[in-house]
């Protein structure tokens, strides 16, 4: 039994990190890894999510020492890294799984690191490929396999957080979302990509909220003209509810209304 624990975490381990590194790859509208990538870039994203895609598929796919032990320091740093964030106190997220995780680290994220990293070094020297312990996986391994997603789950401060909200919800207008929330339905709509050529900051230059929508002013030109473009986006919503209005003069009043954020001429 032991030995068929040790085998599934090969498997279990390749799941984990292929996941991660999908969510990171189509994670948020800013393009920034809330941990370990902050303000960084999207470059730093994308070599951190394709680091975990390709130690994933090797999982499945040879039985080297080297990518068991490349998996073991992968899972330690990540284990120092968010261990140093409850530490510090930090209220940041710890965007392993990219957009899911916008909730503080805590210590439950740290026992799941450390959990991941103890079954890192457990399955070293399995001499099998992850692919070839679930082609012959019978119930035993099945239910192993079962019991280690079950405990990662539980440890995971994303779930906690979701079936919180579900037991909980908070009405939009008192919902606390971060402002990198709102990039990230901002930033994939397709009122951005209308508006994106034309404007000339990529930080906008007013920031407010008003009961369920965050609006973002940002500076652009538009014929040669100086106009500034105010992005509505509700606090709770994809970018698909992402609105858009152009101001095509300095004095400018805001209106509200279903349309979204409008700007007003003042008299030439």
């Amino acid at each position: 039994m032991i030995e068929l624990f040790r085998e599934v975490q090969i498997p279990f381990l390749a799941v984990v990190l292929l996941v991660a590194g999908a969510a990171k790859a189509f994670p948020r509208g800013d393009g920034r890894l809330p941990v370990m990538g902050r303000n960084r870039g999207e470059a730093f994203t994308l070599t951190v999510a394709a680091a975990e895609v390709v130690l994933g598929t090797l999982l499945l796919t040879t039985p080297l020492l080297v990518v068991r032990l490349a998996g073991v320091v992968f899972f330690a740093t990540a284990t120092a890294v968010v261990a140093d964030l409850v530490r510090r106190g930090s209220e940041e997220a710890c965007g392993c799984f990219g957009r899911l995780g916008t909730t503080p680290v805590g210590r439950l994220g740290v026992i799941r690191a450390a959990v991941l990293t103890a079954a890192a070094v457990v399955s070293t020297g399995v001499p099998r490929t992850g692919a070839e312990v679930l082609g012959s996986a019978g119930g035993p391994s099945l239910a192993l396999l079962a019991v280690s997603f079950a405990v990662f789950l539980a440890l995971s401060p994303e779930v906690v957080a979701a079936v919180e909200r579900i037991r909980h919800p908070v009405p939009c207008e008192l919902r606390d979302v971060p402002l990198d929330a709102t990039y990230a339905a901002l930033r994939p709509s397709a009122a951005w990509r209308e508006h994106a050529a034309s404007l000339t900051s990529a930080e906008p230059t007013d920031v407010w909220r008003e009961l369920c929508h965050r609006y973002l002013a940002y500076p652009a030109e538009v014929d040669g003209r100086p106009v500034e473009v105010v992005f509505a986006v509700p606090v709770d919503g994809g970018p698909a509810a992402v609105r858009a209005g152009v101001a095509w003069d300095p004095g400018w009043e805001r209106q509200d209304d279903d349309s979204g954020p409008q700007r007003v001429h003042s008299p030439v």
